[in-house]
């Protein structure tokens, strides 16, 4: 190792304007609140007794949640239930932490500077450029209490040691890299013998006053360390966020320094930051030196300073300003360096355990560390909706109106304290952004901090622009959650379509709009990360001052001119002209700022022309200059003129904006009729120009930010520079604003227009109004052009995520799904397709699904249709059961098993439930749940077979709500399956004779043998609806009725022809054909049913009645029959009629054995069946067995007699 001295530049006090240096105050002074703190004593008391409540509140909502409202339906159900609310204990701890860290956040009291003490500052270095260490070290010169600097290289440059020579900053390095950062600090601590040491990373450029603003705390001898916040002059970079126009910029690292910082003064745990600190070197000594064990050397040396016993004092005053991570890839390496270190520090001093702390600070010191470990839970947040959608599980067991109560309640205090305690510095959204994009580092830190135990190497964080290396591990967690988020809508909600449109859409509703809300911060940070990344390596400051140029062209002719810049750096200048300049060629530029100048040759890099349409000679051009060898004093010029007139004035108007939020912008309100034009001025002041630039202008003032200080009411000779010429002007000083006070002092000046010379005032006038071409105005008001984010590429991402998961997706669905498929398939159309439940399946599915211990609601619901079509009431019943009880309150479900219990012929039960939900909705007033319960219980007298009591009780119902028309029908349709239909016409007479009303008006006609009535009115419906089908096929019937069979198989051959594959259509033609005599062709087509894989009564009625109607059946017709005989005695059995008619079909198929066995069958079981037993006997005849036959011919008489 080797240290070089250089001859130091000192700068000795000769007073300190922050009180007199041989003022000593005791060391409880330390801890008043100044006089302009924002929090005063006062305003704790409120804030602390909301934090109380908040805490309160948390209390209650987490009990609530843990006692009352976990899913323990299923072992997945509690897995997912306890994945939720390990997620919000998580968030209640950290909030009860972050609670005890600002408890009490009253700043310190300034003090005066200590005097004839020895400071020395230290700056390590690895490999950062010369340009950023020159403008921290000139600043670090620049402080004004006397000290000593130490430029500290790990990175052995010879460039850095001529630096160092060049400005008179001692030289330290060391032949290895032992340790990194801590290493070098602690090599440059035992060749140096400051007193006080002062840490400053390589591109933190201090304040003039960083040094005295500290000092003097240490006064206390039991002080360790000051630290100061760190702030940014980078503002538009990947962690934080500016708009210019409003005044606000928000830092992902403004609640920690703002907030959290301030608190900690008061427990003496304030977190040492690395850089901006001020060290008792006797304090450090005490601990050895600066923590070597992890990569988080700065809090791990605090916490050990803490547990020793010394003293921390936190000053938020910004008296630094650093480099900000420029992108994506830089954010995300300096992310999970500080994550994996600080969590490290468990393994090495456990806050919790560690000898020295008090109780406070042992939790806010874990509070700090255990932060980095949200990773996981934020994760649990993301997933519990997906996988809510995904498996239909809710991970809470209920959603009632308490929890809702409860949960409002909780975030709403918790929001409300939350705003008051983070004083103006809360951004929900970008809070919620930066847990989107930290989620996945956090987590791979946990797993390498606190899982692997691998020592990770110290990263220097990258202080240029330009991404380190591939952007896609830090996107790809939130594409494949951004790919999950949109596969779980579309997963979900298809099974909801599909299965059941009416089940739990409350928890469908809440996990989408939650997913929707988690994808919308998974896009806008894949959008900001995708954005291309910037090609210049330094941050570009938007600055506006005049500007004069010089440049030759290639036939030697030089264009001068004064223009306006529009943003600078220390390689480069982009301005406004009012000349054209000669692209590609050298040329010199120069700012002139009050008391300051930057003087440079450069070549035009850059050009984008703007010229003003009707208005001759008005001229507007854009360019982009790169500095060429760039002298000294021109890069330490940049340095200061970027700190003095960018940093401190907008930091200024950033915090005046949180203090006063109506306050726009960096200046106060403007004239109406003002325009936000950006000219360069010079003043002619008392022996000297100065030179500023318009903030906005009119006709009576122009608005100006000035270092240099003029008094209200002088009167001064000023030059405006515009694109249509000088304008000259007497001007005075009418309004004064002070923007930034000492050390830099910046004011905003309103200068009123006395005079003007010549033509001034037309041609001010005339560019005023330029502000109306669109084009012109953006350049003279200098804007800039905001970079766009895409908006495609994140989406579009995901999408493809989502479409090569998509085979396996919707094999997975098939699989999980397969039998609620099965079900639904089979219902397709309310028509039950018998050929897809075969092979038993439909039992099977009702075994498996009975047999959970909480069986799915929705499988329950589709197993109820299918129950419901398929006629199976006894399992319908014990279906409707299970569902009750997942909703005893809820009257569908009520509905539903009175319905069911009424189809079981369990008449009394569906009585006695239709009577306590009546009375239980009479009580509630629930009039529409009331009344269907009146009318399942007119039903269920009905199906009892009690007509008449069915009939009162409709009538009834009837005569209580004669409006409701469906009753009335219902009760119609009664009068006439009694045989009333005259009663039953009079109840249709009252209803408006609408189609609905006339379709049933057919019924009645036809009961009442009006058939001419009953095709009438189908013949009017039809006028009206041509193309309905059943109407025809009423038609058709009807004419059948009244013997017109050739009229009626028109219509049907018609409606074949149209639609063959209509078995409704083909049924009813079949029966018209053999009515007709045509039993040849009816035999023909009920026999392509039967092929098709169709059954049920009425084909297999059509196919018997048209075989005996033949005149010539086939062989393949006999086989039929046999067909139908084996499945007769194999399970499917026939009802007698349909038996008998087979079995007159078999005597004509000269198979009268197997008649006679299938008669004798069933007169077995029905002795009584006449028909059945006089069909035998002929059978019997028909195979020349006479005597048997006699039997039976004799039993049917006497049992005629019997009954005479």
């Amino acid at each position: 190792m080797q240290i070089l001295r250089f001859p130091s530049v000192r700068v000795r006090m000769t007073g300190s304007s922050r009180g007199n240096s041989g003022v000593h105050s005791p060391s409880a002074d330390l801890l008043h609140p100044s006089q302009d703190s924002p929090i005063s004593i006062v305003s704790q008391k409120p804030r602390q007794a909301l934090m109380a409540i908040c805490a309160l509140v948390t209390l209650v909502y987490l009990s609530y949640r843990g006692l009352y409202t976990l899913n323990h339906e299923s072992l997945y159900a509690s897995i997912a239930s306890w994945m939720l609310y390990s997620a919000e204990l998580w968030g209640g701890m950290s909030l009860f932490l972050f609670f005890l860290q600002v408890w009490d956040t009253q700043d310190p009291q300034e003090q005066p500077p200590l005097e004839n003490v020895t400071v020395d500052v230290f700056v390590p270095t690895y490999n950062e450029d010369v340009a950023i260490l020159r403008g921290t070290l000139q600043a670090c010169l620049a402080m004004d209490y006397p000290h000593r600097t130490f430029l500290l290289d790990d990175g052995r440059r010879d460039e850095m040691r001529q630096l160092c020579e060049e400005l008179g900053v001692h030289y330290i390095t060391r032949d290895n890299n032992l340790h990194a950062k801590a290493g070098n600090l602690n090599n440059a601590l035992d060749q140096t013998d400051g007193e006080f040491l002062a840490i400053l990373d390589a591109d933190h450029v201090p304040e003039p006053h960083f040094l005295s603003r500290m000092i003097g705390y240490f006064r206390d001898p039991e002080l360790g360390i000051v630290q100061s916040p760190h702030a940014f002059s980078n503002f538009d970079t990947f962690q934080g966020r500016v708009n210019y126009e409003k005044g606000r910029f928000w830092d992902e690292g403004e609640l920690f320094y703002k907030v959290i910082q301030p608190g900690r003064t008061a427990t003496n745990s304030v977190i040492f930051a690395g850089s901006a600190a001020l060290f008792r070197r006797e304090a450090l000594k005490d601990v050895g030196y600066i923590a070597t064990e992890t990569i988080t050397e700065d809090m791990h040396t605090g916490i050990r300073m803490a547990a020793r016993g010394w003293k921390s004092i936190f000053v938020p005053e910004r008296l630094i300003a650093g480099q900000g991570a420029t992108d994506v890839t830089t954010f995300h390496g300096q992310r999970l360096r500080w994550a994996e270190g600080n969590l490290s520090i468990l393994a090495y001093d456990n806050p919790l355990t560690m000898k020295g702390l008090t109780l406070v600070q042992r939790l806010t010191y874990f509070g700090s560390i255990i932060h980095w470990a949200g990773g996981l839970p934020r994760l649990a947040l993301y997933l519990t909706p997906i996988l809510m959608l995904l498996t239909g599980i809710s991970p809470v067991k209920e959603f009632t109106p308490t929890l809702a109560v409860v949960f409002v309640t909780y975030i709403g205090v918790m929001m409300l304290a939350l705003k008051a305690i983070y004083r103006g510095y809360m951004n929900y959204d970008l809070v919620e952004f930066f847990n989107m994009a930290n989620f996945w580092t956090q987590i791979r830190a946990t797993m390498r901090a606190l899982v692997y135990r691998k020592k990770s190497k110290f990263v220097v964080t990258n202080k240029r622009g330009g991404r380190q290396g591939s952007i896609l591990p830090h996107v790809v967690p939130q594409i494949v959650l951004l790919a999950l988020c949109q596969f779980s809508l579309l997963y979900g909600w298809a099974r909801h379509l599909l299965f059941d449109p009416q089940l739990e859409l409350l928890g469908l509703g809440i996990a989408t709009f939650l997913i929707l809300h988690h994808a919308r911060y998974a896009i806008a940070y894949l959008r900001t990360a995708m954005t291309p990344s910037s090609k210049r390596e330094t941050y570009r400051h938007r600055l506006n001052m005049p500007v004069k140029y010089s440049f030759t062209d290639r036939e030697g002719q030089t264009v001068e001119g004064m223009g306006v810049s529009t943003d600078m750096n220390e390689e480069g200048l982009g301005f406004v002209a009012y000349n054209s300049l000669p692209i590609n060629e050298y040329g010199t530029v120069k700012m002139i700022v009050s008391g300051d100048s930057l003087e440079t040759k450069g070549i035009i890099r850059f050009a984008a022309h703007r010229q003003g349409d009707g208005l001759d000679g008005a001229s507007l051009y854009r360019y982009g200059v790169e500095f060429i060898d760039t002298p000294p004093e021109a890069i330490d010029a940049a340095s200061r003129v970027v700190q003095r007139f960018v940093v401190a004035p907008w930091y200024t108007v950033f915090d005046r904006h949180r203090s006063h939020p109506r306050t726009n912008g960096l200046f106060s309100k403007r004239e109406i009729g003002r325009a936000p034009f950006k000219l360069p001025v010079r003043l002619e002041a008392e022996g000297e120009d100065i030179y500023c630039s318009t903030r906005d202008i009119s006709t009576r003032a122009m608005r100006c930010l000035l270092a240099s200080e003029v008094a209200e009411g002088d009167n001064l000779r000023a030059e405006i520079f515009t694109p249509l010429g000088s304008v000259f002007a007497l001007i005075s000083v009418t309004e004064t604003r002070e923007i930034t006070g000492p050390p830099h002092r910046i004011r905003e000046y309103v200068l009123t227009f006395e005079s003007f010379e010549r033509q001034g005032r037309s041609t001010l006038q005339s560019l005023l109004e330029l502000s109306e071409e669109p084009k012109i105005h953006k350049d003279l008001a200098v804007e800039h052009s905001e970079q766009r984010k895409p908006m495609l590429r994140p989406v579009a991402a995901a999408t493809i995520a989502v479409l090569a998961l998509a085979p396996v997706a919707v094999g997975v669905f098939q699989r999980v799904h397969n039998d609620d498929l099965l079900l639904v398939r089979s219902m397709d159309n309310g028509e039950m397709d018998l050929s897809l439940l075969e092979g038993k399946n439909l039992d099977r599915i009702l075994v498996e699904t009975l047999s959970n211990e909480r069986p799915d609601a929705q499988r329950l619901i589709l197993l109820k249709e299918a129950l419901e079509l398929r006629g199976r009431n006894d399992e319908l019943v014990r279906v409707c059961r299970i569902l009750s009880t997942y909703e005893p309150d809820d009257p569908d479900m009520g509905k539903a098993l009175v319905a069911s219990l009424t189809g079981a012929s369990r008449y009394e039960e569906a009585a006695d439930l239709a009577s306590r939900w009546i009375a239980v909705l009479d009580a509630k007033g629930q009039t529409d749940h009331y009344r269907d319960f009146e009318s399942l219980a007119a039903r269920n007298i009905l199906r009892s077979g009690d007509e008449y009591g069915a009939m009162d009780a409709f009538r009834r119902i009837v005569a209580s709500r004669p409006e409701d028309q469906g009753v009335r029908r219902e009760y119609a349709g009664i009068l006439l399956q009694a045989g009333l239909a005259e009663e039953a016409l009079r109840q249709f007479s009252v209803l408006p004779q609408n189609e609905e009303t006339l379709r049933q008006l057919v019924a009645i006609y036809s009961a009442l043998g009006e058939f001419s009535r009953s095709e009438a009115t189908l013949r009017s419906l039809l006028r009206d609806n041509p193309a309905d089908i059943g109407l025809q096929i009423d038609l058709a019937n009807v004419m059948t009725w009244q013997g017109n069979f050739d009229g009626a198989v028109r219509i049907f051959r018609e409606l074949h022809t149209t639609d063959p594959g209509n078995s409704k259509v083909a049924l009813a033609m079949g029966e018209a054909l053999t009515w007709s005599g045509k039993g040849d062709e009816a035999l023909v087509l009920f026999a392509r049913l039967l092929d098709r894989g169709l059954d049920g009564e009425r084909l297999t009625a059509g196919f018997l009645d048209a075989y005996l109607g033949s005149t010539s059946p086939s062989g393949s017709d006999s086989h039929r029959l046999h067909w139908m005989v084996q499945r007769h005695h194999g399970g499917t059995p026939l009802g007698n009629d349909l038996a008998g008619r087979l079995a007159m079909c078999l005597v004509r198929a000269e198979a009268p054995q197997k008649a006679i066995e299938l008669l004798e069958d069933i007169v077995r079981s029905n002795p009584e069946d006449r028909d059945t037993r006089l069909r035998l006997a002929d059978a019997l005849v028909a195979a020349d067995e006479n005597e048997r036959a006699h039997h039976h011919y004799r039993a049917l008489l006497a049992g005629a007699q019997g009954r005479r």
